[in-house]
């Protein structure tokens, strides 16, 4: 399986002995075999394979033309000391340049800025990728006051750890499970006479891979369908049980929640039959011709099932959503909500609505309260029939950063802007009976956030997740060469 192999093995290049010269190495210096063992007990599931020019016999040209060769088994590069061959950091792999303070500063920052030398007095040389490239500073001598150095180093490990969520994306294989001719097609609803293209589907797959490394494997909705009718109804039933019991309030009649129970494990075992580590999926019914009695949402077993046990997954086959959580979660351990985004410019308010959203999105052990009740979207809701499935409303916390954001792989982009949770009752009046079960409401430049909505280019979903992750998702950006669209601020237009 592919959870099991998931490793991010990092090329290593430490390119001096951490000092400058003149002068000898002072007796406070952090060493490249202590810094090293403090990256491997800090960077987690992380495998640092070392070449280090400061010893006999190793140039930088030689480490040059091994990277070249072996480049496909690493999810990216550090480059630890001065860059004399720019090459090092120029590789086409994700990359973080690293300055020691106080030490020779040869790291080309304008070039890894611009993706082009300006006005350079020197000739020669060779024509490299464009720059996939990110900083960052050590004090290994300890000089400066022991908080700003912890930050620095701070820094760096998050730096790190975005490095290998792409490594981690890139190792990953999402199982799509739709019975719509196009991958996410219903997030695309712009102009009702325009068509996708004979090719979307081949178009689509391709960005994903091209850009990301990320395959989608696809089952059939006969797949589904047999692999739900071979689940054990006392496993369903019994996870219907605890599902029921760790809610706050219950209205969903308890067939309908073990029917979900029981897709959920369908689900799950497609996709450890396909060898997929995340689920993309808009199965609406349990069985072949759409009967009322066998209609269902997946949302209540995706969200207390899968996401509970570190699996993404997403409603209504959004797989370029669906990789946006990955990487979230990858980077920060948390969970994120899929929700159809409205923009309330005059209450200076985003909305996200769906019937589902983690009840873990701390991505520790802390759970939000959550109600499960029949789903928004059913035509019986609000009832105990058959078909009136289940929908799951999560009390976000209030007053709570988040980022709301989106990977656009074929157009190689990254829309984000981020605000504060409020609480939407004080601003609408029967919140609880409009659209979707539950509601995130986020304050923020929400006129800013309307110019950049466009259905066609970005469709009319996003993904969640608590605190603000500007800074990360930046980084995220400049690593995979797309354009980092910061759609609260509007000046960018």
């Amino acid at each position: 399986m592919v959870n099991d192999v998931m490793k991010s093995r990092i090329f290593t290049v430490f390119t001096s002995p951490g000092h400058g010269s003149p002068g000898a190495a002072p007796e406070s210096l952090l060493t490249n075999d202590q810094l090293l063992d403090k990256l491997s007990a800090d960077c987690g599931k992380l495998e640092f394979i070392v070449r280090d020019l400061s010893a006999p016999g190793q140039s930088a040209e030689a480490v040059v033309e091994e990277l070249q060769d072996i480049a496909e088994d690493f999810s990216g590069v550090l480059v630890v000391g001065p860059v004399r061959n720019y090459a090092l950091a120029l590789n086409g792999l994700p990359t973080i340049v690293v300055y020691n303070l106080f030490e020779f500063m040869n790291a080309p920052y304008n070039l890894f800025r611009l993706g082009e030398e300006k006005n350079s007095v020197l000739t020669g040389g060779f024509d490299l990728p464009r720059p996939r490239v990110l900083t960052a500073q050590l004090d290994r001598r300890n000089v400066a006051a022991p908080d700003v150095t912890k930050t620095m180093y701070t820094d760096l490990v998050e730096k790190i750890g975005t490095v290998a969520a792409i490594g981690r994306l890139k190792q990953s294989r999402i199982l799509s499970v739709t019975p719509f001719a196009n991958l996410a097609q219903v997030d695309y609803q712009g102009d009702t006479r325009k068509q996708f293209p004979e090719d979307y589907n081949e178009r689509f797959r391709s960005a994903l891979l091209d850009a990301l490394g990320l395959e989608i494997v696809s089952a059939s909705p006969q797949q589904f369908f047999e692999a739900y009718r071979e689940i054990d109804a006392t496993q369903a039933e019994d996870l219907a049980r605890k599902w029921a019991d760790g809610a706050h309030v219950v209205t969903a009649a308890f067939p309908e929640i073990v029917k979900t129970g029981r897709a959920y494990l369908a689900l799950d075992a497609l996709r450890e039959a396909h060898d997929c580590n995340a689920v993309s999926t808009h199965m609406r019914s349990v069985a072949p011709g759409n009967d009322l009695k066998d209609r269902f949402w997946p949302g209540l077993g995706l969200e207390c099932g899968f996401k509970m046990r570190g699996i993404q997954a997403v409603c209504q086959d959004y797989p370029h959503i669906l990789a946006t959580q990955m990487l979230g979660y990858f980077m920060t351990g948390r969970p994120s909500m899929l929700g159809d985004l409205m923009t309330d410019t005059f209450n200076n308010v985003d909305i996200l609505t769906h019937c589902g959203a983690p009840i873990n999105p701390y991505g520790d052990e802390r759970r939000l309260p959550y109600s499960i009740h029949t789903h928004a979207e059913s035509p019986v809701r609000d009832t105990q029939a058959s078909g009136s499935s289940t929908g799951l409303k999560v009390e976000w916390p209030v007053h709570e950063p988040v980022t709301v954001w989106k990977l656009y792989p074929q157009a190689r982009k990254i829309g984000l802007h981020t605000g504060t949770i409020v609480d939407g009752h004080k601003l609408y009046r029967e919140l609880d009976a409009m659209m979707c079960r539950t509601k995130l409401v986020v304050h923020t430049n929400a006129a800013s956030v309307q110019e950049f909505y466009s259905p066609e280019e970005y469709g009319i979903h996003r993904a969640a997740t608590l605190g603000d992750l500007r800074e990360r998702v930046r980084d995220l950006a400049a690593l995979l060469d797309f354009e980092f669209m910061e759609e609260d601020r509007v000046n960018q237009l």
